[in-house]
């Protein structure tokens, strides 16, 4: 039987790593965006609508 080629071994090695930060990222994504959901109230809505509100209707 053949040893295995270098050349597999980093690739596969590559794959690995590869996959593994996708499947971090897609789980760092999801985590913001319940942390996103808590973090911003009503409240704030309100409050950044006006300033918008305030920036555009002095440009008019």
């Amino acid at each position: 039987m053949e040893s295995m080629n270098g050349g597999y071994v980093a690739l596969a090695v590559v794959g690995v790593v590869f996959f593994g930060l996708q499947f971090w990222w897609i789980g760092m994504t999801f985590r913001n965006a319940r942390n996103q959901r808590f973090l911003v109230d009503q409240k704030q809505i309100e409050e950044v609508k006006q300033r918008l509100e305030k920036i555009f209707s002095n440009n008019n």
